[in-house]
C-alpha cells in the first residue's frame, strides 16, 4: 500500500503544475450561449502576440502581461462558431473582465436529436438533466466515471449521493439508496427494468457491468406515475452509448495487479475438470450416481505469483444516410485477480441462558475460521444499437446487450472447533481442525433485445412504444469442497496449570468427506411497454397529459441438487489423509447417492404476471411546475417447488393490486435555484426465493438462506424536499429532506432451522420509518474543483427479539419473546463522498482524488435480543490522473482502495472473552465481540486509451 501512496504523491506532483498572475491583462468565462455551461478546453487567443489560453474546470481563463494597446482576440471550441473580438487596455495596470458566449453550429431545429445523442455523456449534460428533470435525480456523466477511479458500474455508485454500496471479495456490488436495502432498488438499462441472475433475489449486481460501456449513469430517487412503483430507494437506469453524430473510433487497453499477492500466491484450479451437470440431470433423478461420477481432481489447485488484471474496450460508431441511420457497437473486456482472508467466529444455534429476563444472552461459537480466497473475475459487455430516423416524425431503434461475468474461487479454510463456551462464556479451547478446500465457478450473464418507436400522430398527439425481452442465468457447477481433519488432545503445563491443545499422537490428518453441488437459474422477462401524450391547448396551465401501460410476464426456474460423500474407513478407524486425488470416498447411505433433488424444494419455477397503467398530467403556473397523476399495479405470483406435498409450501398464488398516486412539484425562485416537493407511494414485491422454503446453501458464507410463503408485500410512502442552486457552469449545490413510512417491510433474521442449525429467514417485522437529509455541492476554481456529498439517514423498526434466561430454578429456562427498537438492516446513518479534481486544459493534464465513507450498520439481524452482528465504519480512498499525448492518445492510472480498507464485523456488547486466559481469537477490544474481519487490498492499473 505505501508504495502505491508514493506513486499517488509522485503523479500528483508530476501533473500539478503552479500558475501565476500579472497585473495587465484580460480574464474571464467561456460560456455555451443557450445552455450557460462553461466550456472547459476553449482557446481564447491574441495571434499577434502568439499568446494563448485554454479555459478551465470553470471555464475561466486569463492571459496576462499585456501592454497598454489595442488587440484582437479569438475564441474557438470544438462544435462552436469562431468569435472575433476587439479589446482596447487603457493602461499597463489594466485586467479587463471579458466574459464569451458561444453559439453552436449545430442548426437548432434539424440536429436537437442527434446533438442531445453527441453530449449526452459530458458534465454539461448531466447536470442539465438533474436541473430540468421532473423528479428528483442524480446523474453521473460517462465523462466523469472515465476520469474517475472506476471500472465498473458498482464502483461509479458509491460517487452518487446517498449511496452507499455492500462489498464482496471482488468489489462493491449492490447499492443501498438512501438507507434503504438493496432490494428496495431496480436497475434498468436504458429505461428497461432487467431481470437478475441472482438464484434467490430480484436486484441486479452491479459490478456485472463495466464502465465503460455507458453513457450516463442516472439515479432516479422519487418516482412519477409513469415510473414503475418497485424503486423506493431509487431506480438505476444504465443509459448505454448511443450512435454518434460522426465518425467515433474509440479504444481502450490496461494492465495491473492487486497488491494481496505480494504477500500471498494467487491459487487456481482446473475448470477442465468441473462437471458442468449433476449426475442427477444426466442419469435420470431416481438414478443411483457412482462414486465415480465424483471426481477430487478439481479440487487440487496450483499457485501463481502476481497474477496480471487486463483490460480492454473498444467502441465504433457513424451515421449514414444523411443522418438517418445511426449505428454504434462497444465491447468491455476485464480479466481480474483478487485476493483477500477473513478471520470469523460462526455463531451457535443456541446461546447459554442468561441469569434472568433483565440479563442479556451473550453470544456462543460454535467454529472459528480463517479463510484464504483467491478469485478471478472476467468481466465482459458488448452492445448494439441502430436508430433509423424514417422521416421528422417517426423515429425506431433496436438496441442489443450482453453482459457476462464469469467468476473461478478458490477458498481455503482453517475450521478450528471449539469445546464450546460456558455459563459465563469462558471460551474453551480447540479440540479439533478442519482443514477445507473449495473450488466454486459462477457463471453469470444477462441478455437484452429492445426495440423502440417514437411517433408524432398529430399536431398535439404523439406515442412511443417498447417491446423488450430479457434474459438473466446463473450457474454453480460442481461447487465442491474437500475436508480433512485433525484430531487433538489436551495437555496440561504442570508448572502454570495452563491447558493447551496439540496433535494426539495416535492421530494424523485424516479425510472426513466431500460435498458437490449444482445449482443453475433461468429469469426471462417479456415485456410491452405503451404510452400515448396529448399536448393540450385549450386549458389553462394544463400543458400535458400522458397515458400509458405496461405488461411484463415473468418465468423463472431453479436447480438445485447437492450431494455428500464420506471417507472409506481404514482398519485404523480412520482414512490417513494425502492429497484429494488419494482420498477414497463414499456413500454412506445408499439413497444419498441419489441426491436431494427429489425432495429439495430449491427445484422451482415461478411465474409472475404484471400489469399496470397510469395517468399523469402537466401543469405550469407561473414559476411553478407540477407533474401528478396515479399509477395501478396488478401483481399475479405463482410456484411451484419440488417440496413434499406433505409439508407447507409447496406450492402457492398470490394476487393484489396497488393503488400509487404521485404528486411532483418544482418552484423556480430565480433562473438557477428552485425548490422541489414531492409525495409518491412505491411497493416491494417479495423475492422469489424468500416465499419458498427452501434451504439455500450456495449463496451465503456463514448461514444458509430459508424462505417464508406467508410473506407480505411491502407498501411505502414516500416525501421529498430539496433546494437547488445552480449559479453558472457545472457548479452546483443541492440540500434537501426525504421521509419514507414502510407498511411491513421485510428483513433477514438469523432463526434456528433445526435443534443444531441456524438460517436467515424473511420477516415481516411491523411498520419501519427511514427520514433525512442530504447535501451536494461542486465548485471549480479555475484548475481545481471539488465535489461531494453527505447523507444522514434515521431509520426505526421494532423487531420481535428471543431472551433465553433462567427461571427460578437453575435448571429451569424459558424463551421470552420481547420487542426491540433498531434501525433498517444495511442502513448507514452517515454517508458521505469527496473528490478533489484537477484539470489543467494547457497540459492536457487530469486528476482526481476520491475519498469514500460509510457508517456503521447492521449486517445480520439475531434471533437473540442484543445480538445483531453490526459492520464497523469504512474509509475508501482511490487516485486516478491521466494525461493526453496530441489528440488521439490518453495514458492513464488508477489506484483503488489505498488505505487497505477491509469489513469488519462486530456484536455491540462488552467482551466478556476478551482476557487471557480464556480470550476469544480475532478480539480486538473488550467494549465489543469481533465476529469477522475481512482483509482486501490495493491495486493499479496503468492503461492507454485512443479516440480519433
Amino acid at each position: 500500500m505505501h508504495k502505491l501512496l508514493r506513486i499517488c504523491v509522485i503523479i500528483s506532483l508530476i501533473f500539478l503544475n503552479a500558475t501565476t498572475s500579472n497585473a495587465g491583462g484580460i480574464k474571464g468565462h467561456v460560456y455555451d450561449k443557450v445552455t450557460r455551461e462553461q466550456s472547459v478546453g476553449a482557446y481564447v487567443v491574441i495571434k499577434s502576440l502568439n499568446k494563448v489560453a485554454i479555459t478551465e474546470l470553470d471555464g475561466s481563463y486569463h492571459i496576462n502581461n499585456l501592454e497598454a494597446g489595442e488587440y484582437k482576440v479569438t475564441i474557438t471550441y470544438v462544435g462552436y462558431k469562431t468569435i472575433d473580438t476587439l479589446i482596447i487596455l487603457a493602461t499597463n495596470e489594466t485586467v479587463l473582465k471579458l466574459d464569451i458566449y458561444q453559439q453552436s453550429t449545430d442548426k437548432e431545429l434539424k440536429q436537437v436529436e442527434v446533438t442531445a445523442k453527441s453530449e449526452g455523456g459530458t458534465d454539461a449534460y448531466a447536470n442539465n438533466k438533474e436541473k430540468n428533470a421532473d423528479n428528483v435525480m442524480n446523474v453521473l456523466s460517462a465523462r466523469a466515471i472515465q476520469i474517475s477511479p472506476d471500472i465498473t458500474v458498482s464502483e461509479a455508485m458509491q460517487r452518487v449521493s446517498g449511496v452507499s454500496m455492500e462489498s464482496s471479495s471482488s468489489g462493491s456490488q449492490y447499492a443501498v439508496i438512501r438507507g434503504m436495502d438493496k432490494k428496495y432498488n431496480t436497475t434498468l438499462v436504458n429505461g428497461v427494468k432487467i431481470p437478475s441472475p441472482d438464484d434467490k433475489d430480484r436486484y441486479v449486481p452491479l459490478d456485472m457491468f463495466p464502465a465503460e460501456l455507458l453513457e450516463r449513469l442516472e439515479v432516479i430517487k422519487t418516482l412519477t406515475p409513469s415510473m414503475e412503483a418497485d424503486a423506493t430507494g431509487g431506480s438505476m437506469n444504465l443509459v448505454m452509448k448511443n450512435a454518434p453524430n460522426k465518425l467515433l473510433v474509440e479504444g481502450n487497453v490496461a494492465v495491473g495487479y492487486s497488491t494481496a499477492f505480494q504477500s500471498q500466491d494467487f491459487q487456481k484450479y482446473s475448470t477442465a475438470d468441473v462437471n458442468w451437470k449433476s449426475p442427477a440431470e444426466i442419469l435420470g433423478p431416481n438414478v443411483y450416481a457412482p462414486v465415480s461420477m465424483f471426481p477430487t481432481s478439481n479440487l487440487v489447485t496450483s499457485s501463481v505469483k502476481m497474477p496480471i488484471n487486463k483490460n480492454a474496450s473498444v467502441s465504433l460508431g457513424n451515421r449514414f444516410f444523411k443522418d438517418k441511420l445511426g449505428v454504434i457497437v462497444s465491447g468491455s473486456y476485464q480479466d481480474t485477480y483478487d485476493g483477500y482472508t477473513s478471520n470469523l467466529l460462526v455463531e451457535n444455534v443456541v446461546s447459554g441462558p442468561s441469569k434472568d429476563i433483565n440479563t442479556n444472552n451473550l453470544p456462543n461459537f460454535s467454529d472459528i475460521e480463517h479463510r484464504t480466497y483467491s478469485q478471478e473475475s472476467k468481466r465482459m459487455g458488448v452492445i448494439a444499437k441502430i436508430d433509423y430516423k424514417i422521416n421528422d416524425k417517426n423515429t425506431i431503434s433496436l438496441f442489443a446487450t450482453h453482459i457476462g461475468l464469469d467468476q473461478y474461487r478458490v477458498r481455503n479454510t482453517i475450521d478450528s472447533v471449539p469445546g464450546g463456551t460456558n455459563f459465563n462464556n469462558t471460551w474453551v479451547n480447540v479440540i479439533g481442525t478442519k482443514y477445507k478446500t473449495e473450488t466454486r465457478t459462477t457463471l453469470q450473464n444477462i441478455d437484452n433485445v429492445t426495440l423502440q418507436g417514437t411517433h408524432q400522430l398529430s399536431n398535439v398527439f404523439s406515442a412511443d412504444w417498447s417491446l423488450a425481452a430479457s434474459q438473466a442465468r446463473r450457474q454453480l457447477p460442481n461447487d465442491a469442497q474437500f475436508d480433512y481433519a485433525v484430531k487433538d488432545s489436551m495437555v496440561t503445563d504442570p508448572a502454570t496449570k495452563q491447558q493447551t491443545y496439540r496433535l494426539a499422537a495416535p492421530y494424523g490428518p485424516y479425510v472426513t468427506g466431500l460435498t458437490d453441488e449444482w445449482q443453475h437459474n433461468t429469469d426471462i422477462d417479456k415485456s410491452v411497454y405503451a404510452n400515448l401524450h396529448y399536448k393540450v391547448n385549450f386549458i389553462p396551465f394544463l400543458n400535458l397529459i400522458d397515458i400509458g401501460g405496461l405488461y411484463r410476464a415473468k418465468n423463472r426456474d431453479n436447480y438445485d441438487v447437492n450431494y455428500s460423500l464420506d471417507q472409506v474407513i481404514g482398519l485404523s478407524g480412520y482414512q490417513r489423509y494425502t492429497t484429494p486425488s488419494a482420498a477414497q470416498l463414499q456413500f454412506t447411505n445408499i439413497s444419498s447417492a441419489l441426491g436431494d433433488a427429489a425432495s429439495n424444494p430449491g427445484i422451482y419455477t415461478f411465474n409472475e404476471n404484471l400489469l399496470a397503467y397510469y395517468a399523469q398530467a402537466h401543469i405550469e403556473v407561473g414559476n411553478l411546475k407540477v407533474l401528478g397523476g396515479v399509477r395501478f399495479e396488478n401483481t399475479q405470483q405463482h410456484y411451484v417447488s419440488s417440496l413434499s406435498p406433505l409439508l407447507p409450501g409447496k406450492e402457492a398464488s398470490y394476487n393484489y393490486t396497488d393503488i400509487l398516486p404521485s404528486i411532483q412539484g418544482k418552484y423556480d425562485l430565480t433562473p438557477k435555484s428552485g425548490i422541489r416537493l414531492s409525495y409518491y407511494k412505491s411497493l416491494y414485491r417479495p423475492a422469489y426465493a424468500d416465499l419458498i422454503p427452501f434451504e439455500n446453501k450456495a449463496t451465503d458464507e456463514t448461514y444458509s438462506m430459508v424462505g417464508n410463503p406467508f410473506l407480505k408485500h411491502t407498501v411505502i410512502h414516500n416525501a421529498d424536499l430539496r433546494y437547488e442552486l445552480f449559479p453558472h457552469g457545472l457548479d452546483e449545490l443541492m440540500v434537501g429532506g426525504f421521509y419514507k413510512y414502510i407498511i411491513d417491510p421485510i428483513e433477514y433474521a438469523v432463526t434456528p432451522l433445526t435443534r443444531t442449525l441456524l438460517g436467515l429467514m424473511p420477516g415481516n417485522f411491523g411498520n419501519a420509518t427511514n427520514y433525512g437529509i442530504e447535501v451536494v455541492g461542486r465548485k471549480f476554481f479555475g484548475d481545481f474543483g471539488v465535489q461531494g456529498s453527505y447523507t444522514y439517514t434515521h431509520s426505526n423498526i421494532n423487531s420481535t427479539k428471543v431472551v433465553y434466561h433462567q427461571k427460578a430454578s437453575p435448571s429451569d429456562s424459558e424463551y421470552t419473546y420481547v420487542t426491540q427498537n433498531r434501525p433498517l438492516q444495511g442502513q448507514a446513518a452517515h454517508i458521505g463522498n469527496i473528490s478533489l479534481l484537477y484539470k489543467n486544459t494547457r497540459q492536457k493534464v487530469e486528476a482526481q482524488l476520491g475519498l469514500v465513507y460509510t457508517g456503521e450498520r447492521i449486517n445480520t439481524v439475531s434471533y437473540y435480543k442484543d445480538l445483531d452482528v453490526w459492520q464497523k465504519p469504512t474509509l475508501n480512498l482511490d487516485f486516478s490522473a491521466q494525461k493526453q499525448f496530441g489528440t488521439h492518445f490518453i495514458v492513464y492510472v488508477k489506484l483503488k482502495n489505498l488505505l487497505n480498507a477491509g469489513k469488519e464485523l462486530f456484536i455491540k456488547q462488552a467482551n466478556t472473552a476478551y482476557a487471557a486466559p480464556n480470550m476469544l481469537p480475532y478480539q480486538e477490544s473488550a467494549e465489543y465481540y469481533t465476529t469477522e474481519h475481512d482483509y482486501y487490498h490495493s491495486s493499479i492499473l496503468i492503461g492507454l486509451r485512443y479516440k480519433l
